[in-house]
């Protein structure tokens, strides 16, 4: 059933419109925004943040590729408690098109 349900919604989106989308919100942990778009190939691809004033990169405590906690210059380090919620969040993102 979910293998039908996937194809279903992946066959609703051509991929030049997936393609045209940026990042979409996909779920809040514990303070953190995970968002997800898929590549031209319709592999997922995702990041977490914590939401903040500006851009990506100057303005978001966020996780880089490898999992490791990047700070801008002067915005303060978060809680590391959240993290292992975080990145178990990044991994279900990442391994399935549904994302529960």
């Amino acid at each position: 059933m979910k293998a039908l349900t996937c194809a279903l919604v992946l066959s609703l989106l051509s991929p030049a419109q997936v393609a045209a989308q940026g990042y979409q919100p996909l779920d809040r942990v514990e303070g953190w925004l995970i968002e997800r778009r898929l590549d031209d190939a319709q592999n997922p691809l995702c990041r977490a943040s914590i939401p903040g004033l500006g851009t990506w990169f100057s303005a978001r405590v966020r996780l880089d590729r490898a999992g490791n906690v990047v700070v801008p210059p002067g915005l303060d380090r978060p809680d590391a408690t959240a993290l292992p919620a975080v990145r178990e969040a990044l991994k279900l993102c990442r391994t399935t098109i549904l994302y529960f």
